[in-house]
């Protein structure tokens, strides 16, 4: 009688979860397209937005410069004696300096796009790990609390076996230890969820946030690191910071060799002559001069010195790209064999270990209800497949957390991206 009662709870406990009502999903694409909109990012984005404003005057002429001077000593001339002075002056850059310095301004300005570009990166792997922290402790939960059902139903046909006096107490004392185990293993997971919640509702500025239910579809990724790591060094962002860097570098070299030619600046002089007794033959009149000035650039160490830290950058930084290439073409590959290893794994448990398991319980299940195996052994059965369940579960959130990783490393906005690749 107890097995029988034990097979139509088990079978009604599982219809029960195949028709609880779903709740909503919050879905990662959803979570990363509000995050790129994001007033973290966006302040970024404002930021580079001010360096582009500040580029457009990078080119501009100098001011030019009015003065005017009255002389309390006059200077007697053939009309009548010179009282003031109004000179305009305008300095005019070395041809090309100007240019250069927008593209130096203009590159400042790249860089700092490209560095949005590695902090969104950033924050999107940050949000993908919080999302799929959160579907490992759904799919735990989900887990535990099948299993806390199931032994409902093996403690009540526990209780009516050993009230006929055909099942043991000791059956009953196991299953009340592995219920207060599962009562420990749900404690913590509130936890671990308000944080993952919270560094989703931090990176997407809704603190209101609360924990939602979560759905990863399948991930599949590349074969082999040679097929995508060109693709890697084309998109990672890191690689346009150091382009950027680079073209800042070599705009500042060019900028720096200006820096040895003189600048010419033209003046025009107006001179204020009083009007006088003269003679009759005398024709002095107020006068006009045009003129050049040339400002010479003789500190040459200084500038040596600025023209010397520009080459040791623009050195610098192709340094940084040879490191950076290498850095791309080793963690992709780790990556991708950790995704690898991650996977395999997974299919361990879905493909071998959970079947067999299935097997085991139900083979055992039909032995208990014929009488040819006890109570406890059901039980050992029961909870080897929870078990594995639960490492199934690990399984997965590891190889999710290694295809995100893999995802930054080829410089993709989302690990579905991965499916795109050759």
């Amino acid at each position: 009688m107890g097995a029988a009662l034990l097979v139509v709870h088990l079978t009604q406990a599982a219809s029960a979860q195949m028709h609880e009502a779903a709740s909503d999903t919050l879905q990662l694409e959803s979570v990363l397209d509000e995050l790129y909109s994001s007033p973290q990012l966006r302040a970024m984005r404002l930021g580079a937005g001010a360096l582009g404003a500040e580029a457009d005057a990078a080119d501009a002429w100098p001011d030019p410069s009015v003065s005017f001077a009255v002389q309390p000593l006059p200077i007697y001339t053939a009309r009548g004696a010179q009282r003031s002075q109004l000179r305009l002056e305008q300095m005019l850059p070395w041809p090309g300096t100007l240019s250069r310095r927008r593209a130096v301004a203009e590159s400042v300005t790249r860089i700092a796009d490209a560095m949005v570009e590695v902090d969104a990166a950033d924050l999107v792997l940050e949000a993908t790990e919080a999302y799929i922290y959160l579907a490992r402790i759904q799919a735990v939960e989900t887990v535990l609390r099948s299993y806390s059902i199931r032994l409902g139903a093996f403690a009540e046909a526990a209780a009516v076996r050993y009230e006929v006096g055909r099942g043991p107490q000791a059956a009953i004392l196991r299953l009340q230890l592995e219920a207060g185990g599962i009562e420990a293993r749900l404690l913590p997971l509130d936890a671990q969820r308000q944080l993952a919640v919270s560094t989703l509702a931090r990176l997407l500025d809704r603190p209101e946030l609360e924990s939602a239910s979560v759905s990863i579809a399948p991930i599949e990724f590349p074969a082999t690191a040679d097929s995508v790591v060109a693709a890697a060094l084309r998109l990672r962002p890191e690689v346009a910071v150091l382009d950027a860097s680079a073209g800042h570098a070599e705009a500042a070299i060019s900028l720096a060799e200006r820096a040895f030619y003189p600048q010419i600046g033209a003046n025009l002089t107006y001179f204020d002559i009083a009007a006088g007794d003269i003679p009759a033959n005398a024709d002095g009149r107020n006068a006009l001069a045009i003129g050049l000035s040339v400002k010479v650039p003789l500190d040459r160490s200084s500038r040596r010195a600025n023209l010397d830290a520009a080459r040791l950058r623009a050195a610098q930084i192709s340094a940084e790209q040879e490191a950076l290439e290498t850095a791309i073409i080793t963690s992709v590959d780790a990556h991708l064999h950790h995704a690898h290893h991650e996977f395999e794994a997974l299919q361990l448990y879905r493909t071998r270990l959970l079947p067999q398991a299935e097997t085991t319980v139900e083979s055992t299940l039909a032995g208990y209800t014929t009488g040819q195996a006890d109570f406890l052994t059901l039980l050992d059965a029961e909870r080897a497949r929870f078990e594995l369940q639960i490492a199934e579960a690990e399984a997965e959130t590891r190889y999710l957390i290694a295809a995100a990783h893999l995802a930054r490393a080829l410089g993709l906005p989302s690990i579905y991206d991965l499916a795109l690749l050759p």
